[in-house]
């Protein structure tokens, strides 16, 4: 947390051009009447006079207030504020101060909101591809009951989030599914064309990221991310391509006939032979299926 600024005892100069209310213009990462806020990025108006030497932003926990900071950010009309505390309504406005240090009697329009909603880990943190309408415990920090299963993306659109409930500021509840698995028309998330069923490709094996994400009042996306959050790991039985109970040379002719396709490439690409989900049928697919190669499930 930036430390306040020590104010002084001072008298307010009655210029026109500093008593006028600063305009308040492209608040970038906050929606009017909403709590989303982020690591508040804001931007003003210029107030139209050569004196002014800085902008002062006060941030507090009411209207006016500057008990969680107060900051001179020099002459400029944009700024973004971090380190500011976890799951506490804010209230942030700016005053400008002229070369003689008198700031405006007058505030900006205050604008209002959580600090920027983050995800810091998941229980359980490991799932295996296929694994359908599994509940899974979010942590973090600034959440809201506004908040939709589409505001929690995975960085593999294979790992699909059917539902979302908010327990907290700090925690809320998900219930998703790891490709491969098949989508109707209707499920959540649901990508394909007409009354035809989807097959979800494979989750890519390994760490996946997760963002909150959430428009502001301009349409524009603000994020809370969390790195490897969760592991999607591989589930050896997928190598019985055909169902049989046996990895043999059936599945690897399969294998064979899709080698070198790429998912949304032209065609041949078979999801049930891209072993370790990187929408490449490759190298990496055929030694899985080498090492699994006549066993018996």
């Amino acid at each position: 947390m930036p430390r306040p600024i020590p104010q002084h005892p001072q008298r307010e100069r009655r210029r026109p051009v500093l008593r006028a209310l600063l305009m308040a213009a492209g608040l970038g990462l906050l929606a009017p009447g909403s709590a989303w806020a982020g690591n508040i990025s804001l931007a003003w108006d210029p107030v139209p006079d050569p004196d002014v030497a800085t902008y002062r932003v006060y941030v507090g926990t009411s209207p006016g207030a500057g008990d969680q900071a107060i900051l001179d950010v020099g002459p400029v009309t944009a700024v973004t504020l971090t380190g500011l505390p976890d799951c506490i309504p804010l209230y942030v406005g700016v005053k400008a101060v002229d070369l003689g240090g008198l700031q405006s009697p007058g505030f900006s329009s205050f604008v209002s909101g959580l600090p920027q909603p983050r995800v810091a880990s998941t229980t359980p943190s490991r799932l295996n591809q296929g694994q359908e309408n599994t509940v899974v415990r979010v942590t973090g920090a600034n959440f809201t009951s506004g908040m939709t299963r589409t505001d929690l993306v995975f960085d593999d659109p294979d790992v699909r989030v059917l539902r979302l409930d908010f327990l907290s500021c700090n925690e809320i509840e998900i219930e998703l599914s790891v490709g491969p698995f098949l989508s109707n028309p209707g499920d959540p998330g649901y990508n394909g064309a007409g009354g035809a069923v989807e097959e979800v490709p494979p989750a890519l094996i390994g760490g996946r990221s997760v963002q909150v994400v959430a428009p502001d009042g301009s349409g524009q996306p603000i994020f809370g991310v969390a790195s490897n959050a969760v592991t999607v790991d591989f589930v050896p039985s997928r190598t019985d391509t055909d169902g049989s109970g046996r990895v043999d040379g059936w599945d690897l002719v399969r294998l064979a006939r899709s080698f070198g396709s790429n998912f949304g490439v032209g065609s041949g690409y078979d999801p049930k032979v891209d072993l370790d989900g990187d929408k490449s049928v490759d190298g990496i697919d055929l030694a899985l299926l080498a090492d699994y190669f006549a066993l018996t499930f």
